[in-house]
């Protein structure tokens, strides 16, 4: 697959729900579910479009910037970032089959960068990125301290960051899918772990989404320095 480029290094095995991920019929109707996702989770209309107006907002200026799609799964948050006039995005995610259908709805389309890799091992250089960007991807990460790293590795000095994510509930659907690898946090459990590895931060929530917008601040004497 042309442009995306394995990481080699090791990784811990994927939990059910990532392998769910690598399936071909999965990543052909992501984007059926995405369309509702979030009005299923706030308990109220929220259009796709709603959405990504409020990541774009977030992110500025996003012309002529360099993004990271983090869990880009088939490119929602990729696209629009382009659309919108980004002079670049890598959009990574672990999966073959989410990857092949970003690159079939990219179209070609300039800067368009597709990643085959995990999250916990980003292949790129340090502080080579104007914002990362998560779109629900978040509850799949097994390592989410080790993913924070990474954001803060390879972020420039006021880099912009934003992570929508499923917020815990305690429903039993929610206690079915940490059996398979899902993780829940709450949005102050996210946002002071982002606060601690050297962003600034706010966020909110609606019903059982949340939502966390930040900056890379470099921090004297940071473990990340």
């Amino acid at each position: 697959m042309r442009g995306i480029f394995p990481d080699q290094r090791p990784k811990a095995p994927l939990t059910l729900a990532a392998r769910t991920n690598l399936w071909p019929l999965t990543a052909l109707g992501y984007e059926v579910w995405r369309q509702r996702a979030l009005t299923l989770l706030s308990g109220r209309p929220f259009p796709l479009n709603e959405e990504l107006s409020l990541m774009l907002k977030r992110v500025q200026p996003v012309t002529g910037q360099v993004f990271l799609d983090l869990g880009t799964s088939t490119g929602l948050y990729a696209r629009a970032l382009l659309e919108a006039g980004a002079a670049r995005v890598y959009a990574l995610d672990l999966s073959p089959a989410m990857l092949k259908v970003a690159l079939q709805k990219a179209r070609g389309r300039p800067g368009f960068v597709p990643l085959l890799a995990r999250a916990e091992a980003i292949p790129l250089l340090e502080a080579s990125v104007d914002g990362v960007v998560v779109g629900g991807s978040w509850n799949e990460f097994p390592n989410p301290e080790q993913v924070i790293h990474e954001l803060y590795r390879v972020l420039k000095p006021d880099g912009r960051l934003w992570v929508m994510f499923s917020h815990r509930s305690h429903s039993p659907l929610q206690r079915l899918l940490e059996g398979a690898g899902l993780r829940f946090p709450t949005l102050s459990e996210l946002m002071d772990s982002l606060s601690k590895s050297g962003f600034k931060v706010d966020g909110w929530r609606e019903g059982s989404v949340g939502f966390v917008a930040g900056t890379k601040i470099t921090m004297q004497g940071s473990v990340h320095s």
